[in-house]
């Protein structure tokens, strides 16, 4: 009879696998620091609060059924703020999960992703993984966890690989192209017999198709636009598309067309040129859709996740391409690590959005039961929807001319006409928003709004303003100025000159 021990392995016991694997740890543990030091210096802005408000306000039914549509993605991201709001999360509890969520994809990065060590031990500290979608609150923060997750189980269960999938695909459009076309790939590679789910059941195939399409007429139910959407979808030139944001990856923007070729040459090399679907998929779509510098960044997850599904075996012999493309991930990697030090430095010291300030400004007078209005100038849409990231930071109305405790993207939303309506009021304070793609474009004070409250006995006071690191450079600037009325002024705070913070 074999006599069987109940100890564990020398190998595995922890002492040894704490310090054969040191490094790692040490790793983690660094950018689990550098989240706690970063989060409580960050400022939210308008996208963090809009999501936030939308949960925070509404029931589940009133959510899904009307509200979400307005948003033009899907409502994962939205049922888990719900819930956390249920549960007495706060605004500054919700950043902090976040965090949670990026240490936890990390780990996964760190322990159990097949790259070399010098790849495990940077790629966490890379712009979008450690400052994009760890620092800043927004449901992207899913997707590098989701992606790891279906590199994990890609060869595995079809029916957790679809559940994965479908999941990523109702944390917003982009996301959803993403996993349609991992999905397509998996069926490729399927069909030719690559797959151990190939050799499953036909019914087991067949429920993880029920589950794959039932999660995306979901994300196609909540994401379609109703009719009286705000704003409409417009494709832009071809060149911009693809060029300023579908590769901005780097900086400048020519230097990732390079990375790309390489990742190319990589996957050729393992005769998986199959998984550049996703990214073809990816660019066709945004084409036809607006793409932002955030929504360009799901791209380096997806490249992580693709390599890590194709990764070789260590005793495969290297080859010329392999070598490249991993050379272009290590350039790409310490770019991007410089990014994400700008970032950490200037969210640390600078103001990412001016919502709190101004929250901070503005509760002496909401305490006091005084009268403020929300426009906006410098803007030919009039839209005043950046006022949405000063409501979490109050438990009652804040605006006399807003109905919603959130921004309301229809044709219906009538912030603009009451402002007009109760500006012969007198309202004690007007908050004008502003906002520009560039640091450097000046506020015109020859803007009508400006010109109409001069007219009406407003002052301008205080000007509270934000700014957003992409790459190396400061982009969509935002602000909210503060007219007071005489009447305030000389109740409240005489002599006052503007300021901006």
């Amino acid at each position: 009879m074999t006599a069987y021990s109940l100890q564990p392995a020398a190998s595995e016991r922890p002492g040894n696998s704490l310090r054969s694997h040191w490094p790692e740890w040490t790793a983690l543990s660094v950018y689990a620091a550098l989240l706690a030091v970063a989060i409580p210096f960050h400022r939210p802005w308008a996208d963090e609060a809009q999501a936030w408000q939308l949960a925070r306000s509404l029931s589940l039914q009133s959510l899904f059924q009307t509200y979400i549509r307005y948003e033009g993605t899907p409502g994962l991201w939205y049922l888990v703020l719900w819930i956390l709001n249920r549960a007495h999360i706060s605004y500054t509890g919700m950043h902090w999960f976040c965090g949670v969520i990026a240490v936890s994809a990390s780990a996964l990065l760190i322990f159990r992703s097949p790259f070399p060590r010098y790849l495990r031990l940077t790629l966490p500290f890379t712009f979008f993984l450690l400052f994009q979608y760890a620092v800043v609150a927004r449901g992207y923060v899913l997707v590098p966890i989701l992606l790891y997750l279906i590199a994990i189980c890609w060869k595995r269960s079809p029916l957790l690989l679809a559940l994965l999938l479908g999941l990523l695909a109702n944390i917003a459009l982009h996301a959803a192209m993403i996993s349609a076309g991992l999905a397509l790939v998996y069926a490729i590679n399927s069909l030719r017999g690559k797959m151990p789910g190939a050799n499953c059941s036909g019914r087991r195939q067949m429920q993880a198709l029920a589950i794959l399409l039932c999660f995306y007429a979901a994300a196609l139910w909540t994401a379609w636009p109703p009719p009286d959407q705000l704003f409409k979808i417009e494709s832009g030139p071809l060149i911009v598309a693809l060029a300023i944001r579908i590769i901005e990856l780097c900086w400048p923007w020519a230097t990732a067309i390079p990375f790309w070729i390489a990742i190319a040459l990589m996957l050729r090399a393992r005769g998986q040129s199959v998984f550049l679907l996703p990214l073809l998929l990816f660019v066709a779509f945004s084409l036809s859709i607006h793409c932002a510098f955030w929504h360009a960044g799901l791209l380096f997850p997806l490249a992580i996740c693709v390599l890590w599904i194709t990764w070789p075996a260590p005793d495969r012999p290297g080859t010329r391409r392999e070598s490249i493309g991993r050379i272009g991930l290590v350039a790409i990697a310490g770019l991007q690590i410089c990014w994400s030090a700008y970032a950490l430095d200037y969210d640390h010291c600078h103001a990412y959005s001016p919502d709190l300030a101004t929250s901070e400004f503005l509760r002496p007078f909401v305490r006091q039961g005084a009268q403020i209005a929300v426009t906006s100038a410098n803007d030919p849409e009039g839209q005043s929807y950046r006022s949405v990231g000063l409501l979490p930071y109050f438990d009652q109305k804040l605006f006399v001319n807003q109905t919603d405790p959130f921004w309301w993207w229809s044709t219906h939303n009538q912030t603009e006409e009451l402002f007009l309506k109760s500006l012969p009021a007198h309202p004690a304070l007007i908050v004008v928003e502003v906002r520009s793609s560039r640091l450097d474009q000046p506020i015109s004070p020859r803007d009508p709004k400006f010109e109409l409250l001069t007219n009406a006995g407003y002052r301008l006071t205080n000007m509270f303003c934000g700014a957003t690191p992409e790459g190396f450079a400061l982009m969509q600037r935002s602000c909210h100025l503060i007219f007071q009325s005489k009447e305030s002024l000389l109740k409240n705070a005489p002599g006052h000159t503007p300021s901006e913070r």
